[in-house]
């Protein structure tokens, strides 16, 4: 997988958009209404070093979604119906392009959703993302099997090894966490119209250094309401004594330190996201995030994510 996960893509069949249906499966608390919408979202992701852009990415991705309900659990159907990716320097833009098939193959997931909190509990698919990735795994292999510089042949089979450990419930689980869009359709919306906002604490795994976790706190706010929408801003920070900071820089010395040369100058990371929910369908409508992880004026990764409904 790309060591910046931001930079991941997602595939083809959309159904015809359905009425929405209110339905309480668990209790009365609960709110969770079947329909189907279109999404696209328009990524563009930038590493700078000394100020120096080093490079970029251009993601745009179509996703198809459907929600229902299956003997008593809440459903949600997630498909990658399309993708473009352009990365700079261009001669990236293979590996790239490698990398975005098997985000497709993890983005086609059939999941059950948590009736408390909105989020996904479990994917209920995992043996048709085997399949299909053991169906990709063996087309890598035969389109290489020419190869016979050992050196090369080790690089591929290490990368098909690598991706293979990926391919469990509990590290697609954690890859969404990280990705735009599961982490802004999968929330208490889904499942009550109750909003109350408080701040809490949340896990960010470092695109920059090695998907290593960082807490930072969350606060909320709503900034618009009509009768059949509502609008919240939220804003993080992190949280001070990251047990991880040692980490950090151990990596960014190996890593990061020979190409810029100057030292650790201290880690942060912040993000802001506004969000426009349906309330008539209890369908995400509309959000943009932006998101900054750096090491203090040696390098940056800047995140600016669009998303719109447009069925």
């Amino acid at each position: 997988m790309s060591r910046f996960t931001f930079f991941g893509t997602e595939n083809t069949n959309i159904p015809e958009k359905v009425e929405a249906i209110d339905v309480q499966p668990l209790n009365n608390n609960i709110l969770f209404k079947e329909g189907e919408a279109k999404y696209r979202s328009v990524q563009l992701a930038v590493i700078k070093m000394n100020g120096i852009i080093e490079n970029h990415v251009e993601t745009k991705l179509e996703y198809h979604v459907k929600k229902y309900i299956n003997n008593g659990q809440l459903m949600v159907r997630v498909t990658l119906a399309d993708q473009i990716v352009a990365i700079q320097p261009s001669y990236l833009q293979e590996n790239l392009d490698l990398m975005s098939k098997i985000d497709v193959i993890k983005s086609n997931a059939l999941v059950v959703v948590n009736p408390k909190t909105g989020k996904i509990l479990r994917i209920d698919n995992m043996d048709e993302i085997k399949a299909n990735w053991l169906a990709f795994k063996n087309e890598v292999m035969s389109s290489t099997s020419f190869v016979k510089s050992p050196e090369m042949r080790a690089n591929i089979d290490t990368f098909l090894v690598n991706v293979e450990q990926q391919m469990t419930e509990d590290n697609i689980l954690l890859d969404f966490q990280v990705r735009p869009f599961f982490d802004l359709f999968f929330d208490k919306y889904l499942v009550n119209d109750q909003f109350i906002m408080k701040p809490f604490t949340k896990l960010y795994y470092s695109q920059l250094f090695d998907r290593l976790p960082v807490d930072f706190k969350v606060t909320e706010e709503i900034f618009d309401e009509t009768p059949s929408s509502i609008s919240i801003l939220k804003a993080g920070r992190l949280v001070e004594g990251n047990p991880h900071l040692v980490d950090f820089e151990k990596i960014y010395d190996l890593r990061y330190k020979p190409s810029i040369g100057y030292k650790f100058s201290g880690y942060d990371y912040n993000h802001e996201t506004r969000v426009i929910y349906d309330l008539n369908e209890n369908m995400l409508s509309d959000a943009n995030m932006v998101i900054t992880e750096e090491v203090k004026n040696n390098i940056e990764l800047f995140v600016d994510y669009k998303l719109q409904r447009i069925e």
